[in-house]
């Protein structure tokens, strides 16, 4: 037997049941309302021509009355009650339903045909009043009796079978509601027997099937779900083993598939010098080569919680909230490592795992063996020291010489000798410039260069920078665009760098902006920070070098033949908003412009003598 079928059975028995109900009480309320009608129809109609006529043969007493007292009768009233009692009998005759009501009728119209021939009688009288009276008494007043008792007699029986129909509907509606409670009783005895038949017989299979579907969800694929019968739900459950024989393949397949896979990038991360730590995104580590084992004793299962440095904790966690990349690019967070009695340098690196929603599946940590590059980095920072400070001897004697010789102090100088004195200075001049700011540079990696951090005017800093600036800017015709709020609060910072970072901005983008085209500088007040962006509308910078463009003498190519273009002034912006512990991003598309971007702390509430390197 089909599903459908035992539903269809065990809903046939409430309707069938609902259906004969419906049934009785249509036909109840049917045969009630036509028996209301005929009782209202037959003797109620006969109950008012009765009353009609009492009143009929009073008020022809009362136009009687006259005549007993030596007056004439009044005629207009008795004809006019005579032809109603009249009309009202003739429809009594016709009217005639219940049993006795026809004698009733016939003695009432006998004793009105006696008392009419009565009254003409009383009327036709020449008597005196006296005479008129007795004979009124004696003669017509009985007669008028015998009228009123018929009528009276007619409107009882009229009254009593309509009381009797009354108690007749009632009858039949307690019938009906006894026999109608008798069905509910019956349809829902049946209902529970088709409950309790086919009930367990549509329910136990459905359970059964719900049990095994959540063990399979468990991952019991080597679960056989019984079909114990023919119908739909037997076919689901052969359809449910189907498929845990296709998941179970599948299974077998993709284990076999992901063990090889395995196997293979732990091969291809074991050979690497890199140290890799695979973990998932509560920071239990799932996956790390050899080297990660051998240098800095993280295994599978362990957390990276637990590690004794804490730079990989935080790496963790910033790529886990922030769900990119974390590159750190100065050697400051190197992790150092002593192999075979030699001192290492690693420097971590954290990239999230995400899925094709862009949800965290895990985290990768990658430290690489930067040892070599950062030994090449201090000699060439420390070759670049010496270089500058011998350099800075030498040059600061020629800068003097071709400024003493400009002024002719030492005598006159012809044009040719003076074009040549001014090429030397402004060569002079721009190298002493380039000195200047790889010492600062220096400097400022080394730690020597300290950065003071007090509450600082961003108003009174960004106003001297751009009057410094502005001269140029007019030479060059490009607009200089100063957008600062009123409720700028003061920030912690270094006054000094604070305006060369401004001017090296104000700079950049002065080379690179076409004449009639704008360079703008605002500051915001951001969730307790100061944010401040300077925003050319120049060239732009192509994608692929925008990750280098804070790189020492790193030029764009294609820009590169400006003189005063030494590649130094991003890089010296990067180094002193890092001294202040942030970070300076950069937004290009080429062709529209470029914007640079940083943040500061607010002053409000920190000590105006705080330091940091």
């Amino acid at each position: 037997m089909s599903l459908k079928t035992k539903l269809i059975l065990a809903s046939c028995g409430p309707l069938l049941i609902l259906l004969v109900v419906g049934l009785i009480s249509i036909r109840t309320i049917t045969q009630s309302s036509k028996a209301l009608e005929r009782i209202f129809r037959e003797n109620y109609d006969s109950v008012a021509a009765g009353l009609a006529m009492k009143q009929a043969i009073l008020e022809i007493e009362r136009g009687v009355e006259p005549l007993l007292y030596e007056s004439s009768a009044d005629k207009t009233i008795i004809d006019s009650a005579v032809l109603r009692f009249s009309q009202r009998l003739k429809f009594l005759k016709g009217n005639v339903t219940l049993p006795g009501e026809h004698e009733l009728t016939n003695r009432l119209a006998e004793s009105w045909k006696t008392y009419t021939s009565e009254l003409e009688t009383l009327v036709q009288m020449q008597e005196s009043g006296s005479a008129r009276r007795d004979f009124y008494r004696a003669r017509l007043l009985p007669q008028s009796d015998a009228v009123l008792d018929a009528a009276q007699q007619i409107i009882d029986i009229n009254l009593n079978n309509i009381i009797s129909g009354d108690g007749q509907v009632r009858q039949h509606a307690t019938e009906t509601n006894r026999d109608v409670i008798v069905l509910v009783l019956a349809g829902t005895v049946l209902a529970l027997i088709f409950v309790i038949i086919i009930g367990p017989s549509i329910l136990r299979p459905i359970s059964y099937l719900t049990r095994s579907v959540k063990e399979i969800q468990q991952g019991n694929l080597d679960l056989v779900v019984k079909a114990r019968s023919g119908d739909e739900i037997g076919q689901l459950a052969s359809a449910f083993n189907d498929m845990t024989t296709s998941l179970r393949e599948f299974r077998r397949t993709n284990r076999a598939r992901l063990i090889r896979t395995q196997k293979a990038t732990l091969s291809a991360l074991n050979s690497l010098s890199d140290a890799i730590i695979i973990c998932n995104p509560e920071g239990a580590i799932e996956l790390s080569n050899d080297t990660a084992e051998r240098l800095f004793a993280l295994k599978a299962g362990m957390t990276i919680q637990s590690v004794e440095n804490v730079r990989m904790g935080e790496l963790f966690e910033r790529a886990r909230h922030e769900m990119r990349p974390i590159r750190l690019t100065t050697y400051d967070w190197a992790i150092q490592v002593f192999r075979d009695g030699e001192e290492h340098f690693f420097l971590p690196e954290a990239v999230p795992i995400m899925d094709e929603e862009r949800r965290l599946t895990g985290v990768m940590l990658i430290l690489s063996d930067v040892t070599r590059l950062r030994k090449l980095d201090e000699v060439k920072s420390g070759l670049i020291s010496i270089v500058s400070h011998e350099l800075k001897t030498p040059l600061t004697s020629i800068r003097l010489a071709a400024h003493a010789l400009l002024n002719e102090k030492l005598g006159p100088l012809n044009s040719k000798q003076a074009e040549l004195v001014i090429a030397a200075r402004d060569d002079s001049d721009r190298l002493y410039r380039i000195i200047e700011n790889l010492l600062d540079i220096g400097r400022l990696e080394s730690g020597r260069s300290t950065v003071e951090l007090v509450p600082v005017s961003p108003e009174q800093v960004l106003l001297n920078v751009v009057e410094d600036m502005r001269p140029s800017y007019v030479d060059r015709g490009v607009s200089l665009v100063l957008d600062l709020p009123g409720d700028i609060p003061q920030v912690l910072a270094d006054r000094l760098r604070l305006e060369i970072v401004f001017a090296n901005l104000l700079s950049n983008g002065l080379k690179f902006t076409p004449p009639g085209g704008e360079v703008k500088i605002s500051a915001r007040l951001n969730n307790g920070t100061v944010l401040f962006s300077v925003e050319d509308t120049g060239s732009g910078i192509p994608k692929e070098s925008l990750p280098h463009i804070f790189e020492k003498f790193f030029r764009v190519p294609g820009r590169g033949g400006q003189p005063s273009n030494t590649g130094l002034g991003l890089a010296i912006v990067k180094e002193i908003i890092e001294a202040h512990g942030s970070r300076v991003e950069v937004a290009s598309t080429p062709g529209e412009g470029t914007k640079f971007s940083f943040t500061l702390a607010a002053a409000g509430g920190v000590s105006s003598d705080m330091k940091a390197s």
